[in-house]
């Protein structure tokens, strides 16, 4: 079980530990000391504590980083702050590596500890956001997602529909015209001209060779300057 407000102090340094934990008790924090890696260990199992104050030189036996890998492994979600008066660049790249949350630096004096306070404040805030997010019910998720479904699925049926009535326009505006064309060349072939035979003839030839085109994939033929554009730009690279 989570303990919410609680917080592991491990450094060698007992004065240290001392008066950092009491700083956060006055705080209203539950706050636990060690300067053993084991009883960090066997704390972040048992009691899944969120925060944890750890030194760089907190154990001679296991480095820091070895310690936040195996400590992220007990509880992946451990808000681990690092506190140290000095850190070699290397082993600062691999304690970071491993994730954790701040890098503090060692209070010098008893009453300088509002940085270590600010960072221990929001990393419970980052906790609790966490947490939130963990425990948000899924029933309400998959509501949201069945509604984006539902929404996308109405969408499409009605795109679907546009197809078929366009294609009802144009055959209709085909017929009327076909019978227009027709009726005009019957009177004129009735009076004794051939023109609008001939001009029903050519236009429906030319809606047969509409429909022919794409039966047998038929292209029409494409201008040269368009035809072989990846040609003329290696010939004109060449060339430079």
């Amino acid at each position: 079980m989570d303990d919410e407000r609680g917080i592991i102090i491990a450094d060698r340094d007992a004065e240290y530990r001392s008066q950092v934990a009491d700083h956060f008790r006055k705080a209203g924090y539950r706050v636990e000391t060690t300067d053993s890696a084991v009883h960090v260990l066997c704390s972040i199992l048992e009691k899944q504590t969120p925060v944890l104050l750890l030194g760089n030189d907190f154990d001679n036996k296991v480095s820091s980083a070895d310690l936040i890998h195996l400590l992220k492994k007990c509880n992946r979600h451990l808000h681990v702050i690092m506190v140290s008066e000095a850190m070699p660049l290397a082993q600062v790249r691999k304690v970071r590596q491993e994730g954790i949350f701040y890098h503090a630096l060692k209070p010098v004096a008893a009453g300088d500890t509002e940085e270590l306070g600010m960072a221990v404040e929001c990393a419970f805030e980052k906790n609790r956001a966490d947490a939130q997010a963990r425990h948000e019910p899924a029933p309400k998720r998959q509501r949201q997602f069945r509604s984006d479904g539902d929404h996308a699925e109405q969408i499409a049926p009605a795109q679907g529909t546009l197809q078929p009535v366009s294609w009802l326009l144009c055959l209709a505006a085909l017929i009327c015209g076909v019978s227009y064309l027709s009726l005009a060349a019957t009177e004129r072939i009735e009076q004794g001209g051939n023109m609008p035979f001939w001009l029903f003839l050519g236009f429906c030839a030319l809606i047969i060779a509409t429909q022919l085109l794409p039966i047998f994939r038929i292209k029409l033929p494409v201008s040269g300057r368009d035809e072989h554009p990846a040609k003329h730009e290696g010939t004109s690279l060449d060339e430079k």
